[in-house]
């Protein structure tokens, strides 16, 4: 039998592993349950928090060179320089990292959904699977883990909207905080006439359990004088992170939100889920999967126990916690790009996620 790996699921992290196994010879099968590009649910803003990918490779919309913070009142913090943010079309560069990995081998199924009685047959016609279906896994459902996956979520729900957005400026965004409960909201333009804005909350904690998403939404549009703008589109979801601390079942894989990879802070895991892409099928390539978590952990650990650390003062201080370190720009830019001093003043070690 050839060398050869399944990657379930065609969003970032599924592709990423797709194009590196065949990159490192590795003949590919992919298999997508929709059009690849089809069924975003993300704020489509790219953050590059680790400094490892750059640039995305298509889709870019624009620069971010500013965000708006509001928190009583509000801060406007200066993006610029070697801090990688994008706002981007997702579709359009998923589609584009579909071409690439067609050119490079990668034999791609569409409109192909893995079901859970599927995922351990698939072992007999490949060396080893890549999970990149998202939260919960198609694994998680064979192995029943699928709880952990909302131990650490966020839940929230997005409107695509229409209307004029040029009061936020160019190439900039907007994320706001409130007292009455943890978690936050958005405005991510795609353009001037076009945004999406979204309102999401910490599964986890008690203040923000009682949330009712729709209604805050409608009340934050409201409150920035948006309410009557055309509504294109309703997504709601969740964002898992850090819940699951098994990432090799056999020999599968798991990456990107099936492996739980997002932010603890902010959510945020476009990068991690690429990266993990990557490593997933390097550890697959040299023959040493059982080496991937920690690995992983290497490249992303600091990253994540920082945030978790930040998170925990969230917590713990409330409110007026993020409205001191909107008073602090440099601090903010080193809790969201890992920039130094922060690492330092808040350490790292302590038990690892996964």
């Amino acid at each position: 039998m050839d060398r050869s790996i399944a990657v379930i699921g065609g969003g970032p992290a599924g592709l990423f592993a797709a194009m590196r196994a065949a990159e490192l010879g590795l003949k590919v099968d992919l298999y997508e349950k929709r059009k690849i590009g089809h069924g975003i649910k993300c704020a489509e803003g790219f953050i590059d928090t680790l400094g490892i990918l750059g640039r995305p490779e298509a889709g870019v919309l624009f620069k971010v060179e500013k965000a708006i913070f509001f928190a009583g009142k509000e801060y406007h913090i200066h993006v610029l320089g070697d801090h990688g943010l994008w706002m981007i079309d997702r579709s359009t560069w998923q589609k584009e990292l579909a071409k690439k990995a067609h050119q490079m081998g990668v034999s791609i199924k569409e409109d192909f959904p893995i079901v859970r009685n599927q995922v351990l047959e698939m072992l007999d016609s490949y060396n080893h699977v890549i999970d990149a279906s998202g939260a919960p896994s198609v694994t998680s459902r064979v192995y029943r883990f699928v709880p952990r996956y909302l131990r650490n979520a966020a839940f929230f729900l997005e409107y695509v909207i229409e209307g004029d957005f040029g009061f936020l400026g160019k190439n900039t965004i907007m994320v706001g905080y409130e007292p009455h409960y943890m978690g936050s909201y958005w405005i991510f333009p795609k353009g001037r006439n076009i945004a999406n804005v979204g309102v999401g909350r910490f599964n986890n904690e008690k203040k923000s359990r009682h949330l009712h998403l729709h209604h805050e939404l409608d009340r934050i549009l409201k409150k920035k004088g948006l309410d009557g703008y055309r509504v294109l589109r309703k997504v709601s979801s969740f964002c898992p992170s850090t819940g699951v601390d098994t990432l090799v079942w056999g020999n599968i894989l798991l990456v990107g939100d099936a492996a739980a990879l997002a932010s603890p802070l902010h959510r945020a895991g476009l990068d991690m889920a690429c990266i993990s892409g990557s490593m997933a099928a390097e550890a697959i390539a040299s023959d040493q999967i059982h080496r991937y978590p920690a690995r992983l952990w290497d490249v992303v650990g600091k990253k994540l126990t920082m945030e978790k650390r930040v998170f925990a003062l969230w917590r713990l201080f409330g409110y007026p916690f993020f409205i001191g370190c909107l008073k602090c720009p440099g601090l903010l830019k080193g809790v969201f790009f890992n920039k130094q001093p922060i690492p330092q003043i808040l350490g790292f070690g302590g038990r690892r996620i996964f």
